[in-house]
């Protein structure tokens, strides 16, 4: 984990193929057991990202789109609060490890369209909760539900967000 003044980068390894952990990330079913029902993806480049609330916080809503959709290996979405004055991005990377699991690095950037105070209040918080998300798929990765759907997916069988 690293947070500067202008990058948040988190790092994970996850005990999972690229191909389960795209799936995990990106499929609709799974997306909603370890992140939560509040988020909706088109499952391309182009596609629109809403994270309505999360649970805590039902009137915040995150909206954006997706600039990259490179299946299994990476990730690049548009990221902006209602609130905040700037977008930012979110580069989440997938890269095979020796081992046969995978790597996440999450690069969350763009942080440059904000006040010193605010950037830092708005970044420590950011990276509370990628940490918080990434350890729950993490978890839900570790609890194996996945394995059997992602053959599903790769057959046709599965939808996107």
């Amino acid at each position: 984990m690293n947070v500067t003044d202008r990058i948040i980068r988190l790092k994970v390894d996850l005990a999972a193929d690229r191909q389960t952990v795209w799936e995990a990330l990106t499929g609709a079913q799974h997306v909603q057991e370890w992140w939560g029902r509040h988020v909706s993806l088109t499952p391309r480049a182009g596609g629109r990202l809403i994270v309505r609330g999360d649970g805590r916080e039902q009137s915040r809503q995150v909206r954006g789109r997706v600039l990259r959709w490179s299946p299994p290996s990476a990730l690049e979405l548009a990221w902006a609060d209602a609130a905040w004055p700037a977008e930012t991005r979110v580069n989440i990377r997938l890269t095979p490890t020796p081992d046969g699991d995978t790597r996440l690095q999450l690069d969350h950037v763009g942080w440059s369209g904000f006040e010193d105070k605010a950037r830092l209040h708005l970044m420590q918080a950011a990276e509370r909760d990628w940490t918080a998300r990434l350890d729950r798929l993490e978890d839900y990765l570790r609890a194996g539900d996945i394995a059997g759907t992602v053959s599903q997916a790769q057959s046709g069988g599965a939808r996107a967000w």
